[in-house]
């Protein structure tokens, strides 16, 4: 299985230069947990949940004085829209991370990977084996 058939694509993202609280307001109006940064379409950055925590609220600074490049994780961990799932979850554990960005063939950002979307779509796949588990032997008769 490829990364774009589980990746959510389209990621939010974001200039480097953008105020931090206007990214954490579009982080919560959105639900989500982590945006991209980028510069020409090609990623630079990702602020996460625990970025904002981190390196703003517990240090006491102000989120509306800070830009996303002050505070967000780097480098940047991508892997081709092309990328084997096996092989993506294998960057995310050498990496100790639970987000890929994703990039085309021109590293333009395309997608994002998250622990969450691979846990969804095991729980899906999981689902579909069982319920054909159950039509295979429902016309067996038993």
């Amino acid at each position: 299985m490829r990364v774009s058939e589980v990746m959510v694509r389209d990621p939010v993202t974001f200039h480097p230069d953008t105020p931090v609280n206007e990214i954490a307001k579009t982080m919560r109006e959105r639900s989500i947990a982590s945006v991209v940064l980028v510069k020409e379409g090609k990623p630079v950055g990702v602020v996460t949940e625990r970025d904002l925590v981190h390196r703003v609220l517990a240090e006491g600074k102000d989120p509306s004085k800070m830009r996303a490049w002050d505070i967000c994780s780097k480098p940047v961990v991508a892997v081709s829209i092309y990328c084997d799932v096996d092989d993506a979850v294998d960057t995310m554990n050498d990496y100790k991370i639970r987000r890929l960005v994703v990039v085309d063939p021109d590293d333009k950002v395309t997608g994002i990977l998250t622990t969450d979307d691979l846990g969804f779509r095991l729980r899906n796949m999981s689902e579909e084996l069982a319920m054909k588990y159950m039509a295979l032997n429902s016309r067996r008769g038993k």
